[in-house]
């Protein structure tokens, strides 16, 4: 496979250049369960550069560098994605403050993964090509299928792993460990989500949102009382694993919180570019008249799956504009007024045609 003859060329540079170098996290859990992935978490003991400058140079890949930790995201040609970072340790300086990181080894970098699953290493040096480094029984939670953290405290120092258990779970049908159970219980009962900030929390529910089984991650996030440090009393249904993507998930919850829908929406402070479509559904289902353009075609589309009865002429936009009233002798404020008339008759389909539009104005003359 081509991703082994490109890690074993990076193993070789390694060597070169006096650095270890692991693929590890999902890349190694994935190829444990027999999954195949072609993004490649790579972390090395020692500087990164040399290794991230090779794959520059011999695959013409491009590389976006970041400055802490030799950290940098390596695309090559072949689609493979590789992600180089030095080992490190984590300090938490208090829950749910984010971390302050030291250089260390492998050790101490596995150890600050969110659950064991997630700690497993394979080494891509020479001489142990693949070899794995299984230093928290990862493979045991791997092969029986559970989620666990790597300590008592994981929930209390990144809280956020309270939202990533949930997700995981849902995408492996692994259930939480008894140990990590009782602590993610512990974790919600003393509100620990609620030390993390608001961009954390809307980022961590985003990700749940991106999943294929996101209805499964919430309804484990509703079960142990976690969705309440999202939207409190969040409505959500299995029709959400219907769709394919982000912004067309939140529309549909959007409409799904009945009157709090806006609200909702407004919460998640997401970009414009994000929130569009909820908007435009949002809209409509207030006005309860015709739209004064045409909905697009995502917009149908969410609104006929929260309402499969809905009947056809209450999508269908305006049949009259500005021009044809003000050609009928309406004028200035006149002419808004008479259409607002127009779309709420149109929307409880009383007008089912232009004709019977022109004369409905008519009769408001």
């Amino acid at each position: 496979m081509e991703y082994k003859l490109i890690l074993k060329a990076i193993g070789l540079e390694a060597e070169r250049a006096k650095v270890k170098a692991w693929a590890v996290g999902g890349f190694a859990r994935d190829r444990f369960i027999g999954k195949t992935t072609k993004d490649i978490d790579i972390c090395v003991e020692g500087d990164t550069h040399s290794l991230i400058d090779f794959c520059v140079k011999k695959y013409g890949a491009e590389a976006k560098c970041f400055k802490a930790f030799g950290t940098a995201r390596v695309n090559l040609a072949c689609g493979l994605k590789l992600d180089f970072v030095r080992c490190r340790a984590e300090l938490y300086p208090k829950p749910a403050a984010l971390p302050k990181v030291r250089p260390s080894g492998l050790k101490d970098d596995l150890m600050r993964r969110d659950f064991t699953c997630n700690a497993l290493a394979l080494s891509i040096m020479p001489g142990e090509f693949l070899k794995e480094y299984d230093l928290f029984n990862s493979r045991e939670a791997i092969s029986k299928g559970y989620i666990e953290v790597l300590h008592d405290k994981s929930f209390v120092d990144d809280p956020t792993r309270l939202f990533r258990a949930v997700r995981f779970s849902a995408r492996f049908g692994w259930p939480l460990g008894k140990n990590t159970e009782r602590l993610f219980r512990e974790a919600v009962r003393e509100k620990r989500a609620s030390l993390l900030s608001r961009q954390r929390i809307v980022n961590e529910f985003v990700k749940i949102l991106r999943e294929k089984c996101s209805y499964k991650a919430l309804k484990l996030a509703d079960k142990y009382g976690l969705l309440d440090f999202v939207f409190g009393n969040l409505k959500y249904g299995s029709k959400i694993d219907t769709l394919s993507t982000f912004e067309e998930k939140i529309a549909l919850l959007s409409l799904m919180q009945g009157e709090r829908g806006a609200d909702f929406v407004s919460s998640l402070l997401l970009p414009k570019e994000g929130t569009a479509l909820c908007f435009e559904v949002l809209k409509w289902r207030e006005a309860k008249a015709a739209p004064a353009k045409a909905l697009s075609a995502k917009a149908v589309k969410i609104i006929k799956l929260y309402k499969p009865a809905v009947e056809p002429f209450k999508l269908r936009p305006l049949l009259l504009k500005a021009e044809d009233a003000l050609a009928l002798g309406f004028k200035g404020g006149e002419i808004g007024s008479a259409l607002k008339k127009l779309a709420k008759a149109q929307y409880r389909g009383k007008i089912k045609n232009k004709r019977a539009a022109v004369s409905f104005l008519k009769n408001l003359k």
